[in-house]
């Protein structure tokens, strides 16, 4: 069995494609009813990174700016796990400063529970590396 550690605040439901009906042309996913999640992941305890700011360009502008962000650090994960789930920026970070990403892994088709819902009630999958 996979050992899986959340590094989200969310508790993570996994949905069968087929306990689900595509609307708005595929690009949203309703759980159809009565249906039951092949997996739950408890929710787990949050990693984070940091960032900075470039310097501003110098453009002449109205609205205030300020430099692209970039990252300069992130936190460590627990060892011993087969797969980490992380938000999508800790993985940009991790990427972006060159660490490891073939154990991260990110949510995948987003599951609603109505058409007009806009908390997800889970997942299709988990998109890894």
């Amino acid at each position: 069995m996979t050992n899986i550690y959340n590094a989200t605040p969310h508790v993570i439901s996994v949905f069968a494609e087929t306990d689900t009906t595509a609307i708005q042309g595929g690009r949203k996913l309703i759980l159809n009813a009565g249906v039951k999640p092949l997996h739950v992941i408890k929710s787990g305890v949050p990693v984070n990174c940091t960032k900075q700011n470039l310097p501003a360009p110098d453009i002449q502008s109205s609205v205030p700016l300020t430099g692209a962000v970039v990252f300069t650090a992130y936190d460590s994960l627990p060892a011993g796990y087969d797969i980490y789930i992380v938000s999508n920026l800790y993985r940009s970070a991790v990427k972006e400063l060159g660490g490891d990403t073939s154990k991260l892994a990110t949510v995948d088709g987003t599951v609603y529970d109505s058409e007009s819902s806009v908390k997800p009630v889970g997942v299709l999958r988990l998109a890894v590396g």
